[in-house]
């Protein structure tokens, strides 16, 4: 009986946090910023995370716990590298203007 309802709060919290991620994910897509859309990601790779624990948990397999693993190490990787991106592309912007605007002040 009890394991029954500890298996019950077990799948309302996996519900929950599927909400969550939802809600995250519309964050995503309307984030007016670069760093909105990273944080939500960044957020649902952490719910995802969550709720593969609680499968492991739930199923009593550890081995599901180093896949969770596996998958915080990706995420964190991917983020790092989404970032560089960005700013790698963002200052060669930078640069541009830059040298536009010394080329402007030149011809003044």
């Amino acid at each position: 009986m009890i394991e029954n309802i500890y298996n019950g709060f077990l799948v309302f919290a996996m519900c929950i946090m599927a909400l969550i991620a939802f809600a995250y994910l519309a964050r995503a897509v309307s984030g007016p910023k670069f760093a909105d859309r990273i944080l939500a990601v960044n957020g649902i790779q952490t719910i995802i995370i969550l709720i593969i624990c609680i499968l492991s948990v739930l199923h009593g397999e550890n081995y599901i716990v180093d896949i969770a693993l596996i998958y915080a190490m990706l995420g964190f990787v991917t983020v790092i590298i989404v970032c560089k991106a960005y700013l790698r592309s963002h200052h060669k912007d930078r640069a541009n203007d830059l040298n536009n605007l010394k080329g402007a002040v030149k011809n003044d």
